[in-house]
């Protein structure tokens, strides 16, 4: 779509401020007419600590259950003495174009110690449980009619609902549901009509838990496994007592905790005493009206819900009719899956948020640097949740004291690094294969994520804070370039789990991958501005810029598209999911000129509009950011394929789902499937739909930002509107439009930044 300028402010200024608090009109629900017959149409509810997916079965209903510290596994020192020592050795054989030897080298020395993530000290994610309640008792038969379960975005509470005869009489019985923010517990509301109301409740868990029943309580409780037999796994406890009972209603509580925070600080305890007086804390400081338990629950995610509000078109491209609102509802549902995985976290959001229903989660449930909790991050700031960055925050926090030791070790320099495998213990080591772990700019990307909650809310005591972690990612990429044809190269890395041709033969290892360059341009961008914000390391600064200036240019190959290593060596996967020498498009801004728009069109078009969940998501931003709204929404529509076809014998994993097709798109309860589910994609698809209607990415040389309001709307969204969203520098934009031209523009810029504002045509 082509854009013109609407107006430029020359001085910094506020436009139309004041914008008025968005008020959301419609209910976004998702709804069911059936109980779920597996996990993946279960539906989500939480509060970042908690999780809870609830089947709505009849006679039996199981409550899956999430508690995000459940880790097993633990802090261990997977350094290999002898690696650095080969590093000379591996860059050699690079200089001299021999990649496969580098290659084998590195597989034979440059590998972290103890199988990395196949190790069980590196551990993973775990469901705490099933919370099971038993009906049974009610039902003398088990027809039933009327049958709705429903989960409400704009509330985050589920309900389940339906009619069923008793004694031949037709009766009712109604279910909610909801993970309390404030109160930190799960609550479930059970209710009849014409019916007594009859039930039995108990926890479940496949291993490595006892139960305890006393009266009208139950309690599970269990230990991890550490992986070392020296050290205590986590503890874990759950506890459900009822705080209300009738002959037609009863209000059940359940609680849990873990002492995930102790083993981090080497606080080990061998009983569960600590754990039961947080668990009944959370229990008995609980309101006891369950009205009030509601209410301050709504109020309190409202807070961040109601902040954004977005209306799209309902049809499709060739008359086509998609669910009311799909684009709206799917957008919010990223920010919903966000906040009820942030909110009170202690840690960011995993591959599958904080939802998870086996023992053995899919790839252990962990936080992938090469993209994945990235991408679990692009709705936050547009998105106007900012103030949920304190997990990811801490999260990074944390992994710097153990990339540093990685960068001593591995490379013999200073900074600090992470590859592609991390985990709740801070694991930042190369991993056990360098075909798809060799990646070592996974601390430099994450951190520039910080970067970005810095460029959205100018938080300078913020800034302030990640400031050392900025300088340390990009001390350690500038340590460890190195000279090869006239230029500044990373090496040894790879293009994220991508491979090429190399004397026939595949091949993953290289030097200066072109992702590597774009991620040394941007952190090196972002510490010069950072430090020139604080007024530090003026030296520092102009050392970061003369190195950038020596840093390989991008190149185009003769077919047109971008080179995505610094050789043009031939793809042995041309539609690849991973598309990584495109971050300078997005999230990055270095591809930044009309010939490498171009290129990087060339590049999506080599790759194909299919791939994994995320990858389909991922490729909706890209497209946004060429201003190609048509081609955005065709990858969003891709995202939504349907890849349930049965059940089946249970993977390596514990899934039991058959997918159509390559397995990826949506699950019915809408979440994304990689397969198996990952919540990136819901992420990246969410943010991809917020780059189409708002972008503020470009900044002039004069220091004035770009805002550039629906720069990449399809032809089926003729008329719509979103209230709330951001834009960097602390604005926010209000906008609607009908026939595909704005009608209404509020931008709300309290920090009176020197914007221009450009508008579709």
């Amino acid at each position: 779509m082509n854009i013109k300028k609407l107006l430029t402010i020359i001085f910094s200024v506020a436009v139309f401020a004041g914008c008025s608090k968005p008020e959301i009109k419609e209910t976004l629900n998702i709804t069911f007419y059936s109980p779920a017959q597996m996990w993946e149409e279960t539906l989500p509810l939480g509060n970042g600590r908690v999780g809870a997916m609830p089947d709505g079965g009849i006679t039996k209903e199981t409550i899956v259950l999430n508690e995000e510290t459940m880790w097993s596994g633990s802090e261990w020192d997977a350094s290999n003495p002898e690696a650095k020592q080969w590093l000379p050795e591996i860059r050699k054989k690079l200089l001299e174009g021999d990649n496969l030897t580098a290659e084998r080298l590195m597989q034979e020395h440059f590998t972290c110690l103890g199988g990395g993530s196949e190790n069980p000290k590196y551990g993973c994610y775990q469901t705490l449980g099933n919370f099971v309640m038993d009906f049974s008792e009610m039902f003398s038969d088990t027809s039933f009619s009327c049958y709705e379960r429903r989960l409400c975005l704009n509330t985050s509470v589920a309900s389940t609902s339906f009619s069923f005869n008793y004694e031949g009489k037709p009766a009712k019985f109604y279910r909610e549901y909801f993970v309390s923010i404030p109160q930190n517990i799960i609550v479930i509301k059970l209710k009849t009509e014409d019916a007594p109301l009859k039930f039995a409740f108990n926890f479940t868990r496949p291993e490595r838990a006892e139960f305890i029943k006393h009266g009208g309580e139950m309690v599970m409780r269990g230990s991890l496994f550490s992986g070392d037999e020296t050290k205590e796994g986590v503890k874990f406890l759950a506890k459900a007592q009822v705080m209300k009972r009738t002959e037609n209603e009863a209000v059940i509580l359940v609680a849990a905790s873990t002492d995930y925070k102790k083993i981090l600080k080497n606080e080990v305890h061998t009983d569960f005493a600590h754990i039961r007086r947080n668990v009944e804390c959370l229990l008995n400081e609980s309101p006891k009206n369950y009205d009030l338990l509601k209410n301050e629950h709504i109020k309190e995610f409202q807070k961040y819900f109601n902040r954004v509000d977005v209306e799209m078109g309902k049809t499709g491209e060739n008359g086509e009719i998609l669910p009311v609102d799909s684009a709206a509802l799917y957008l919010q549902f990223g920010r919903y899956l966000l906040i009820t995985s942030s909110v009170n976290a202690t840690l960011p959001p995993n591959l599958q948020g904080i939802w998870a229903d086996a023992i053995h989660t899919a790839w252990n449930c962990d936080y992938h640097l090469n993209i994945n909790v990235q991408m679990n991050h692009w709705p936050m700031e547009v998105g106007n949740l900012s103030d949920l960055s304190e997990p990811i925050t801490r999260y990074v926090e944390g992994l710097v004291p153990s990339g540093e030791k990685t960068a001593r070790d591995f490379y013999g320099t200073g900074g600090w690094t992470g590859h592609v495998l991390a985990n709740a213990w801070h694991f930042t080591s190369p991993s056990e294969d360098p075909r798809w772990g060799a990646t070592f700019t996974g601390g430099a990307w994450i951190s520039l994520q910080l970067w970005e909650h810095y460029l959205f809310t100018k938080d300078t005591t913020y800034l302030n804070r990640v400031y050392p972690i900025l300088k340390g990612a990009a001390e350690f990429l500038r340590a460890n370039l190195f000279e090869k044809d006239g230029f500044l190269v990373t090496g040894p890395s790879s293009s994220p789990e991508n491979a090429f041709l190399k004397d026939g033969k595949r091949c993953c290892v290289c030097a200066g991958p072109v992702m590597d360059t774009q991620i040394c341009m941007e952190i090196f961008s972002a510490v010069e501005k950072a430090a020139e914000v604080l007024g530090v390391d003026a030296d520092y600064s102009a050392l970061l810029k003369e190195t950038a200036a020596k840093l390989p240019p991008m190149k185009i190959s003769p077919k047109g598209y971008l080179q995505e290593w610094l050789e043009d060596y031939e793809e042995i996967e041309p539609t690849h999911r991973h598309v990584s020498h495109l971050f300078g498009l997005y999230p990055g801004t270095t591809i930044n000129t009309p010939e490498l728009f171009e290129a990087a069109k060339k590049t999506l078009e080599r790759r194909g509009d299919e791939g994994t969940g995320w990858s389909r998501a991922w490729k909706i931003n890209f497209w946004a950011r060429l201003c190609d709204g048509n081609h955005a929404y065709k990858l969003f529509k891709n995202l939504l394929t349907p890849v349930i076809t049965s059940r089946k014998q249970p993977d390596k994993w514990g899934n039991t789902v058959s997918y159509s097709g390559s397995g990826a798109g949506t699950f019915k309860n809408m979440f994304c499937s990689h397969p198996p589910f990952q919540i990136d994609g819901n992420f990246g698809g969410s943010a991809g739909l917020m780059e189409m209607l708002l972008q503020s990415h470009e900044v002039k040389a004069d220091g004035t930002r770009i805002i550039k309001v629906l720069p990449a709307i399809p032809d089926c969204w003729q008329s719509g509107h979103f209230k709330g969203l951001k834009a960097r520098g602390g604005i926010t934009v209000d906008c609607s439009w009908k026939d595909g031209k704005i009608t209404d523009l509020k931008v709300d810029n309290p920090l009176n930044e020197k914007i221009e504002i450009v508008e579709p045509q």
